[in-house]
């Protein structure tokens, strides 16, 4: 458990390192004389970039630090769905993970569904009848011997 907690620790601060270099540079560029139309949209578009790295860092970086503190609690490398160990080997890849590959599966295969649902909407989709069932919920198990 020490050589991950000290690569969470290693990861966090390459991630504050780069979090405020990004954050300089940033500030930096704005306060830099305006040249021609296309430098200033191209300076835009990697101002607008650095911004989208920096939150999905940011993001990586609350990830590193809940698995710090489930460190200390003495709750890492548990599933928090189902409560087995996560296999190191999955910790080694993916150190901050907190679902075993199981629960991370059936948990995207539930978003993918429900995303799905969601760009389908709540009413009748083009093309299906009336009266008929979708696929996914026309399925019914009989028990056997019935």
């Amino acid at each position: 458990m020490k050589t991950i907690k000290e690569m969470l620790l290693k990861k966090r601060e390459d991630l504050v390192l780069e979090i405020a270099r990004r954050s300089k540079a940033s500030t930096e560029s704005a306060a830099q004389d305006i040249g021609d139309i296309l430098d200033s949209v191209s300076e835009e578009r990697t101002r607008e970039l650095d911004l989208i790295l920096t939150d999905r860092e940011k993001r990586k970086l609350a990830q590193i630090d809940d698995a710090l503190d489930r460190i200390e609690e003495s709750t890492y490398g548990l599933c928090e769905e189902c409560g087995i160990k996560i296999p190191k080997a999955r910790l080694k890849v993916l150190p901050f993970a907190i679902f075993c590959v199981e629960c991370q599966e059936k948990n995207e295969r539930e978003e993918k569904y429900t995303a799905r649902s969601r760009r389908r909407g709540s009413g009748r989709s083009r093309g299906r009848r009336r009266g008929v069932m979708p696929d996914h919920l026309s399925v019914v198990r009989v028990p056997q011997g019935a």
